[in-house]
C-alpha cells in the first residue's frame, strides 16, 4: 500500500492505495471554468492536457498544455490557433464521431497519470454523467488516481481497499460532504463527520449518504466495496 499526496487550495489530500500512477497532471474539459487562481495554483509543476474548449482556460491564464485534443467544434478558434502556433501537440477529430473530446484525450494519454480534472461541473447534467464515468473507467484500466476539481467543487474516486485522508483549509468553507455510489454494491466507512459510517452499505439505486457535515480538523474515509465518489461542495 502507498500514499499518493495532493495539495489542492482547498486542503490536503492524502490517498491509501496499491493503484498510482508515475506523475499527475491536470485535465481541462470544456464545463465551468475555473478560478484563475485556483488553477494557476493547482496547475503548477504540472503537465496539462485540454479537451477541446478546455484550452480557453489555457488562453486566459497563459498556460501551455502539452496535448489539445478534440474536433475543434466548442473552443474559440483563435485559441486553437495560439495553441497550435505554441507547439502544443493537436489531436483533431472529426466533429461525426461517437466518443466524447474527453473520452478521446484519455484514451490517448501515453502513460498511466493521477489526473487533477477540472472544467468538469456545471453545464449539462449528461455531459457530467459522461466524464464522471470516462473518469472512472480510465483509473480502473490504468490503475491510477482521479480527482475531478475546481474552487467550488471536488471529488475523488476512490474503489475497494482505498482509504482518503482529507485535511481542509478552512473546514467552515465546506458546505456538504457527500458519498455517491457509482458502483451496483458498495460499502463505505466515514469518520470526523456529523453522521458517521461504519462498514455501511451504499447502493446505486439509493444513494442516501449526502449533505454531511464535517466535524473534525480531518475526515477519514475508505471505500470498503466497490466504487464510490467523496464530494465536497464549498460555499462561494
Amino acid at each position: 500500500m502507498s500514499s499518493w499526496q495532493l495539495f489542492l487550495p482547498q486542503g490536503e489530500l492524502e490517498i491509501k492505495t496499491s493503484r498510482q500512477g508515475s506523475s499527475t497532471a491536470v485535465l481541462l474539459a470544456g464545463g465551468r471554468k475555473p478560478a484563475a487562481e485556483w488553477l494557476v495554483q493547482t496547475a503548477a509543476a504540472k503537465d496539462i492536457y485540454c479537451a477541446d474548449k478546455g484550452i480557453e482556460c489555457c488562453c486566459e491564464n497563459n498556460l501551455k498544455p502539452l496535448w489539445l485534443c478534440g474536433d475543434a467544434d466548442s473552443a474559440a478558434q483563435d485559441c486553437w490557433q495560439q495553441a497550435q502556433a505554441a507547439g502544443v501537440k493537436i489531436l483533431l477529430h472529426e466533429p461525426l464521431k461517437d466518443d466524447t473530446d474527453l473520452q478521446l484525450l484519455l484514451a490517448a494519454l501515453p502513460e498511466a497519470v493521477n489526473i487533477v480534472a477540472s472544467g468538469i461541473w456545471g453545464g449539462r447534467f449528461d455531459h457530467l454523467y459522461s466524464n464522471v464515468f470516462s473518469l472512472l473507467h480510465y483509473k480502473n484500466q490504468r490503475g491510477v488516481q482521479v480527482v475531478l476539481a475546481d474552487e467550488q467543487e471536488i471529488m475523488v474516486l476512490l474503489q475497494q481497499g482505498e482509504s482518503l485522508l482529507f485535511k481542509p483549509a478552512r473546514p467552515e468553507n465546506i458546505e456538504a460532504l457527500s458519498l455517491l455510489p457509482l458502483a451496483d454494491r458498495n460499502e463505505v466507512t466515514l469518520q470526523g463527520v456529523q453522521w458517521n459510517l461504519e462498514h455501511s452499505p451504499l447502493f446505486l439505486t439509493h444513494p442516501y449518504a449526502v449533505s454531511n457535515m464535517i466535524e473534525q480538523e480531518k475526515v477519514i474515509f475508505t471505500c470498503d466495496q466497490g466504487s464510490v465518489g467523496f464530494y465536497l461542495k464549498y460555499k462561494i
